[in-house]
């Protein structure tokens, strides 16, 4: 049997980067709360979610949660093609799938902790050293340096004379990004791609304005 140093040293230390990996780094990074917490405010704290706006927070938080599902049916077929016997997973994913249920927001955090027990995360962490290395993990550094050239992006918009239509890509350009870079730590680098295929679907739409206006400094940056 394992000891709680050897389960914490494998939860901390994944030798992969897939999706069990990131759910167990994404899950054990939650912070301690009482247990009277509403659950909704705690995956809004776990998400930096700064939305006051108690219906838009459940909404955003509910986006992400989503998109720890979508990691979770990876994680699932993942292992069935790898042919590894269910009884050896099966019941930690489908605990964490209870976790996650957008129907638990109202409810009090303890209701949702009951789920997320150590043997939970050490099962997972086997499926992480299990399936295998998809990526390299971005630098923290790096994404931070995004996160501030796109301010610096949004603040260059307040004097912006591009017209209505530039004007409103650029802005859904940075919503593309800001929305990939809070997806990243639960669905890796794939939300980067798939922001990037977006906006250059979206760019060869208005070539012809974005080559008419190419000297203005929004569209350089």
């Amino acid at each position: 049997l394992l000891n709680v140093g050897e389960i914490f040293r494998i939860i901390n230390m994944p030798k992969n980067i897939n999706p069990a990996s990131r759910l167990v780094v994404l899950l054990q990074s939650i912070p301690a709360h009482p247990d009277n917490t509403q659950t909704l405010e705690v995956w809004a704290k776990l998400f930096d979610v700064g939305e006051q706006n108690p219906n838009k927070k459940a909404a955003v938080v509910g986006e992400r949660l989503s998109a720890m599902y979508r990691e979770l049916e990876l994680i699932r077929e993942q292992m069935q093609k790898a042919n590894f016997s269910e009884d050896l997973y099966a019941s930690s994913v489908s605990r964490v799938e209870q976790a996650l249920s957008t129907m638990l927001l109202p409810a009090t955090w303890n209701q949702v902790r009951q789920y997320l027990t150590p043997e939970t995360f050490v099962a997972l962490s086997f499926c992480g050293e299990i399936l295998p290395d998809e990526e390299t993990q971005i630098d923290s550094e790096e994404l931070s340096e995004i996160r501030a050239q796109i301010e610096v992006l949004r603040a260059s918009l307040a004097d912006s004379q591009l017209p209505p239509r530039l004007h409103a890509l650029v802005e859904h350009h940075i919503k593309l990004i800001l929305t990939a870079l809070a997806d990243y730590p639960i669905s890796g680098a794939k939300v980067l791609r798939e922001a990037a295929r977006t906006a250059l679907g979206e760019i060869i739409e208005v070539k012809e304005t974005i080559a008419e206006y190419r000297e203005a400094p929004e569209i350089s940056k």
